[in-house]
């Protein structure tokens, strides 16, 4: 097997350590703006950098939601709170999540999708087959009573890649996909209510962008529109950001950043809710697969 970079290990370990701050943060009436700060901040003082922006989701927000510029947001009681945090070190991702639930129900929700992880990654080894694993998830999640999020999945994860193919289901499916031995995958269940859909969907909202440079893509711009689409390029390497980062460049900046969205030249991830409204929780670790089984790197 190829040898594993260290950067890997290393981003894993700084991931791992982020989860504590994360519940410990993640409580009624704080600021989601300043979570998210804070979780980017240790991650950038640990000489990394986020893979992806701090995602905050509050309750039937499911995925892809992260503060904004101005954002006054703060976590209500009785919430079900997603902290979806990604660090990246030369490349090398680890992605990991962890549920903070303010109400007894939103906890017995937190514990199913922690069980389905752990139970999911005894099947990790090489060759395994993502359908058992898809299986696997939402039998236990069904056991506990109740229901996997069906159109989330988890991913393989490759260098400067953070979604780089296979995907891994939360439920059972056809995918005849298996896993490989040196590759890296996110394994993530997410947990709704038995009166939920199971199934998320577009809010009309965005707040996480990615820009990904093809040939022709600054044709008909302006300097000033690929002199910001080059700087998005250069800083962030395909991998997600947030306006947020975008801040020191001035409110200007930032309007030029809408007009290219709008012009389709960057990509914007919707905000994903439950098609139900119906509350959301997820667990997430990052494994490395061997021979006869998993190391979690989160």
């Amino acid at each position: 097997m190829e040898q594993v970079p260290d950067a890997l290990f290393e981003a894993g370990r700084v991931a791992r350590r982020l989860k504590e701050e994360a519940y410990r943060l993640a409580r009624p009436g704080a600021s989601i703006y300043e979570l998210a700060e804070r979780i980017e901040s240790i991650i950038l003082d640990n000489h990394a950098r986020p893979a992806f922006p701090c995602n905050v989701g509050i309750n039937q927000v499911a995925a892809h939601y992260t503060p904004t510029p101005g954002d006054v947001t703060r976590i209500p009681p009785k919430s079900v709170v997603k902290v979806d945090i990604g660090v990246e070190i030369n490349g090398f991702i680890a992605d990991t999540a962890v549920t903070v639930a303010d109400t007894p129900e939103g906890e017995a929700m937190r514990l199913a999708a922690e069980e389905a992880l752990k139970t999911a990654i005894k099947l990790v080894r090489d060759g395994a087959r993502v359908s058992d694993i898809g299986s696997t998830i939402q039998s236990v999640v069904n056991r506990r009573g109740f229901k996997t999020i069906r159109n989330l999945t988890g991913h393989e994860i490759s260098r400067y890649n953070l979604h780089a193919g296979q995907s891994i289901p939360n439920v059972q499916t056809t995918d005849s996909g298996r896993l490989r031995k040196g590759h890296t995958y996110a394994i993530e269940p997410f947990v709704t209510l038995p009166e939920g859909a199971g199934e998320v969907v577009e809010s009309g909202e965005a707040t996480i962008f990615r820009f990904e440079p093809r040939p022709r893509l600054e044709k008909g711009l302006k300097g000033d529109e690929v002199s910001l689409l080059r700087y998005i390029a250069d800083e962030f390497r395909s991998l997600p950001y947030s306006t947020r980062w975008l801040l020191r460049l001035g409110r200007e900046k930032l309007e030029l950043h809408e007009k290219l969205v709008r012009n389709g030249r960057i990509h914007a991830y919707p905000v994903l809710v439950e098609r139900h409204g119906t509350p959301v929780a997820q667990a997430e670790h990052t494994v490395l697969v061997k021979e006869d089984g998993a190391e979690v790197l989160t």
